[in-house]
C-alpha cells in the first residue's frame, strides 16, 4: 500500500508542474487573442458613438485599458478592460514610431476609424509578442520583438524606377 501511495505521489509530482505551464500558456494565448480584439473592439466603438477611446497599460494594476475620452472636457473615463495574465509583463512600448515607456504609452482609436499608431510587445515566459496599432486602426499581433519602424512615404510627384 505504501509503495502504491509513493508511486502516485512521484507521478503526481511530475505531472502537476506540467499541467500548470500548459495552463498558464494557454491563458497567455487567450490573452492576446483577447487583447487584440479589445484594441479592434475600441476603435469600432470609437466609429460608432465618435467619442475617441485610447489604451494604455495600467502597469500598476496589471491590466490593458480602454478608456472614452470626452471631446470637450478630454478627461477619460475607463471603458473595458483585460487583467494580464501570471507570467505575462509588458516589454517594449512605441507610440507614433518612437520608443516610449509603459507610464507614456497610449494609443488613440478616433471616430474616422484611423488611430495614433503605436505598439506593444509583451514578455511571457521569454517568449515575445507583439501588437501593433496602425495609423489606419487595423491591429495585428506579432509573434517577436518589436518590428523596426520606417517611414513609408515618399515625395508626391516623384519618381520611383522599378525593376
Amino acid at each position: 500500500m505504501t509503495v502504491v501511495i509513493t508511486v502516485l505521489a512521484v507521478l503526481a509530482a511530475a505531472i502537476v508542474p506540467n499541467l500548470l505551464s500548459e495552463q498558464r500558456s494557454r491563458e497567455a494565448r487567450q490573452f492576446f487573442a483577447k487583447a487584440r480584439n479589445l484594441m479592434v473592439e475600441a476603435r469600432s466603438r470609437s466609429i460608432g458613438d465618435g467619442q475617441t477611446r485610447s489604451i494604455r497599460l495600467d502597469d500598476s494594476g496589471g491590466r490593458l485599458v480602454v478608456e472614452r475620452v470626452d471631446q470637450e472636457s478630454g478627461e477619460a473615463t475607463e471603458d473595458r478592460g483585460i487583467t494580464l495574465p501570471e507570467g505575462v509583463t509588458g516589454d517594449a512600448f512605441r507610440t507614433l514610431n518612437e520608443e516610449s515607456t509603459t507610464a507614456e504609452w497610449v494609443v488613440r482609436f478616433y471616430a474616422d476609424g484611423k488611430a495614433r499608431g503605436g505598439a506593444i510587445s509583451f514578455d511571457t515566459n521569454g517568449r515575445i509578442i507583439s501588437l501593433i496599432i496602425e495609423n489606419t486602426g487595423q491591429v495585428r499581433k506579432v509573434d517577436g520583438e518589436l518590428p523596426a519602424t520606417e517611414d513609408e512615404t515618399w515625395d508626391a510627384g516623384g519618381y520611383e524606377q522599378r525593376i
